[in-house]
């Protein structure tokens, strides 16, 4: 027996509401995976650009000298 047939045999015991949890933490799992696999593939400078705009950054386009070699900006 694999791993999905014994869930399935351990969920389907369960109440409605246990299943729902079940399937919610499942797709975290998923959603983890995923954002995991998209990390390995992405483009180094969509991840720089992923990071830039966790802090805020979302201007670094039109700044790159300021950014890139730390000149002032005219």
């Amino acid at each position: 027996m694999n791993v999905v047939e014994t869930i399935r045999q351990k969920v389907i015991h369960l109440p409605p509401k246990a299943q729902e949890e079940v399937l919610e933490i499942i797709e975290r799992i998923e959603e983890r995976y995923q954002a995991e696999d998209k990390k390995e593939t992405a483009h180094p400078l969509t991840l720089i650009r992923e990071m830039a705009i966790d802090v805020g950054v979302t201007d670094l386009a039109d700044r790159h000298d300021f950014y890139a070699h730390g000149k002032l900006e005219d």
